[in-house]
């Protein structure tokens, strides 16, 4: 049985990202989630995400700041407020033209696969 989790995200422990963002795994199958994970992205000025495919899906809903996303080489000028569907597949960026924070849904086998049982 799952049991609910309140926690501030500066109590999970931030990762580097190839490209210079960083990442918080906020909530993953560690804390019994089922189906999806939920990650906390930041990109400094001028960083980017990594450039890369998978194949699930995500989720993006961008907090604050702004950037480009270059999906499957499309640029796309992205900023607070906005939110992508990233199909399985699809190659992918996000650069950062002012400092980023952005969620991330995933679903659970991608936090497995990354971050183990």
């Amino acid at each position: 049985m799952a049991f609910p989790v309140i926690k501030g995200s500066s109590e999970i422990e931030q990762l580097d990202l190839d490209g210079g963002g960083k990442i918080r795994w906020l909530i993953t199958h560690r804390d019994g989630a089922k189906n999806f994970s939920m990650r906390l992205i930041t990109i400094p000025k001028g960083r980017s995400t990594p450039d890369h495919s998978h194949d699930y899906e995500h989720e993006i809903f961008i907090v604050e700041g702004t950037g480009e996303a270059i999906l499957d080489g499309k640029r796309s000028k992205v900023k607070s407020d906005d939110f992508l569907f990233i199909p399985g597949g699809t190659r992918h960026t996000i650069h950062a033209t002012d400092d980023m924070k952005m969620i991330c849904v995933v679903p659970i086998s991608a936090a497995v696969s990354i971050l183990g049982p």
